[in-house]
């Protein structure tokens, strides 16, 4: 088989693989409980995996996909959650393709989508489009149960962080042909929303990304300067810092005066919430996390840790910050907003860390960048000799 048909053959095995995740993705969202995602995850295991038997890498590139995917292997047999070994697999499969033409294709897949899923609840057809239930808002544990706009994403906080999820991924496909009136739309869509489900931490990142977005796109200074790149890294830092903190605290989050609690109340008592499971507090984080800890809770960064463990943890933090200085290096604005803002919604929320990859969409961009440090070095090593070869 000639080299160009098998990297065909690799490449539609990619974007199969790739479409049946965002399609998972989309079910999980709706009221239908998919009986068959264990076995499409494996198909789509096996799909990156052709995919990556006919790329070429260099050597430097299989020690780092076999380094990294040592180390999650190591994790799995630990924790037995596979999506540890699935992400290097992904990751390492999104060689050789090109970075907008995979965010395109998760945008319309994701966006026809939800779109399909509310049309099917607002017609009555399938899904609910309401929920009445007690979401916590009660003052000294009394139950106050609320009706909220799901339109056929199973809860608010979905369908608010769905569709600011569309939103960010149309700003990184688009952003250059982006006019004006799209940074005037973003926000009223935040607020209209914010009055359907309530969901107040869908509307503070929605707000966040409307404001930051177009301030990086239309401000030179800010894009080209270093201070909005080493704030974004001290955000992203302090999330952490605060999500470490939060599960380690103790006899705090009962004592009114104190300002763990007053900082939990706000978060709507998320990191009580975690701290009530003992493998979750800090101090009892493994460098692997133990088969059990399968509880669910919000407050993302803790439950990275809490279901995988510390060196899985450190492995995902850096790469957030791999991916800032890309942002910084190549100017890429959209990129650097969704690293800060996915952070922030990840110190609240833990919908990116998921057994779906494809809630995570900075998974897709390492797809992309993992590799550029060596694809450089490769061409600044091809046009050497290249200049060489003339004064032979």
């Amino acid at each position: 088989m000639r080299y160009d048909q098998a990297k065909k053959i690799g490449e539609a095995c990619f974007w199969l693989g790739l479409i049946i995740e965002l399609l998972i993705v989309i079910v999980d969202k709706s009221a239908y409980m998919n009986p068959l995602e264990s076995q499409l995850f494996r198909l789509t295991f096996l799909l990156f995996c052709i995919k990556i038997t006919l790329t070429k890498y260099t050597t430097k590139e299989w020690i780092c996909i076999l380094l990294t995917g040592s180390i999650l292997f190591v994790s799995y047999l630990i924790h037995e959650k596979d999506e540890a070994v699935r992400v290097v697999a992904f990751i390492a499969a999104c060689k050789g393709i090109e970075i907008k033409k995979i965010m395109k294709v998760v945008f319309w897949v994701t966006f026809i989508g939800c779109v399909l899923l509310m049309l099917l609840s607002v017609t009555g057809l399938y899904g609910s489009i309401s929920m009445t239930a007690d979401f916590g808002r009660g003052s000294q544990g009394e139950q106050l149960f609320e009706t909220r706009y799901t339109l056929g994403m199973g809860h608010p906080n979905a369908l608010h962080g769905m569709l600011w999820l569309v939103g960010m991924l149309a700003f990184y496909c688009y952003i250059d042909s982006a006019k004006w009136y799209w940074f005037v739309l973003f926000p009223i869509m935040d607020i209209i929303l914010f009055r359907l489900t309530d969901s107040k931490t869908g509307f503070l990142v929605w707000l966040m990304s409307a404001a930051l977005i177009p301030i990086m796109k239309y401000s030179k200074k800010f894009r080209e300067g270093k201070g909005i790149y080493l704030l974004g890294a001290a955000i992203v830092t302090g999330c952490i810092a605060f999500s470490m903190i939060g599960s380690h605290v103790e006899n705090t989050y009962f004592t009114t005066d104190s300002l763990m609690h007053k900082l939990d109340k706000m978060l709507n008592g998320r990191y009580q919430s975690c701290y009530a499971v003992e493998a979750a507090r800090l101090e009892n984080w493994k460098w692997f996390a133990a088969a059990e800890n399968t509880e669910y809770f919000d407050a993302g960064f803790v439950r990275l840790f809490y279901w995988y463990g510390i060196i899985p943890g450190i492995l995902y933090i850096a790469m957030n910050f791999y991916l800032l200085y890309q942002s910084y290096k190549e100017k890429d604005s959209v990129l650097f907003c969704m690293v800060v803002v996915f952070s922030i919604y990840n110190l609240m929320e833990a919908h990116f860390i998921s057994v779906y990859l494809l809630r995570n969409y900075l998974f897709v961009l390492m797809g992309f960048y993992w590799y550029q440090p060596f694809a450089e070095k490769q061409e600044f090593e091809g046009y050497f000799w290249q200049v060489k070869g003339l004064f032979r």
